[in-house]
């Protein structure tokens, strides 16, 4: 039989082997980021600079609202987000992007960081940040970028509100193509997406506004690619849209406006985005109330049961954890901020 000491020698070292297999998983992990680039997080669970400003309602939904030290948004132009998560109160905020400095982010013990673009994740990589790209253009790659981002998080909250998102995205696409398969291309609404007034800027193809704007049973009447582009009133003129939609943040032109006269305007057709903990039109997570509002607004008739009302609550309560008020739900749907 063996001896005590040899017994106690023996459980030692299977401890020991059993915390050299533990270890690295704690320490050290790997998560490809959306540009193929493969970044190693070695501390467990560290602190977080939401450097993308879309990015950072994604992390509070998968519930990194309290690690969030540096944040890129801020409580005047995003008020619903600090209410919802007012944790975030306490982070350094309004730090952009492309000015985010490395040094910056080390000194306050960064330990993980999210971009929008590849260039500004390697420029904080060579610096030392572990950083990622979670950069996406189109609906695929947001739920990629999701899933990437509860990878990074390392949480089962972060793993299932990502999957538990996915779902509702996954449904709600496939109750819009069930409804919307049969609808012509005729009658489908040129919509065009006004992202500033002053100077006048657009949303053109090649953007998650397009993929909105199509999946939700539109055609997007600008014919430029990309983000925020520069256009004159007689281009819009010429495209002419049947629908206008003016992100909250600018909201409507005055009754001087050339744009008053167009026909989107005259027929009633013209309207202010809701808005939220993030802009419902841009690159965030209420994106999916985005695809449900915009499909009840072109095609009242195919979805008579939408309530967003009752929607946008329900989303908050499941996803952030937040019982808005009647009161609350009609603000966020009007594009407007929470009452003081």
């Amino acid at each position: 039989m063996p001896s005590l000491l040899t017994r106690l020698c023996c459980s030692t070292l299977l401890i020991a082997g059993f915390s050299s297999f533990a270890v690295p998983s704690v320490m050290a992990r790997s998560v490809t980021d959306m540009s193929g680039h493969t970044v190693e997080i070695k501390d467990d669970h560290p602190p977080i600079a939401g450097l993308w400003f879309a990015h950072n309602e994604i992390s509070v939904m998968l519930g990194a609202a309290d690690r969030i030290r540096v944040s890129a948004e801020n409580p005047v132009d995003s008020p619903w987000l600090f209410k919802v998560a007012p944790v975030m109160k306490n982070a350094h905020t309004g730090v952009r992007p492309d000015t985010a400095s490395a040094e910056n982010l080390l000194a306050l013990n960064i330990g993980l960081a999210f971009v929008p673009t590849a260039a500004k994740a390697e420029e904080l990589r060579r610096m030392g940040v572990p950083t990622l790209c979670a950069e996406y253009t189109t609906l695929p790659q947001m739920l990629k970028s999701m899933d990437m981002t509860a990878q990074a998080l390392d949480t089962s909250e972060a793993s299932k509100a990502a999957q538990s998102y996915k779902q509702d995205m996954e449904a709600t696409l496939k109750q819009l193509s069930t409804r919307l398969a049969n609808v012509p291309a005729k009658d489908r609404p040129r919509v065009l997406h006004i992202a500033r007034l002053n100077p006048l800027q657009i949303d053109g193809t090649d953007t998650l506004i397009d993929a909105w704007i199509q999946t939700a049973g539109g055609l997007n009447a600008a014919t430029v690619s990309g983000n925020h582009r520069p256009v004159s009133f007689e281009q819009i003129a010429v495209w002419n849209p049947d629908v206008i939609i003016i992100g909250a943040s600018t909201g409507m032109p005055n009754a001087a406006s050339p744009l008053k006269s167009l026909t989107a305007f005259k027929n009633g057709r013209a309207w202010i985005n809701p808005r939220g903990v993030f802009a419902w039109d841009r690159y965030g997570a209420e994106e999916l109330l985005q695809l449900q509002w915009v499909a009840q607004k072109l095609h009242p008739d195919l979805f008579t049961d939408t309530d967003m009302h009752k929607a946008t609550q329900a989303f908050y309560r499941k996803f952030f954890h937040y019982s808005l008020t009647d009161q609350e739900a009609d603000l966020i749907l009007a594009g407007k901020p929470p009452a003081l």
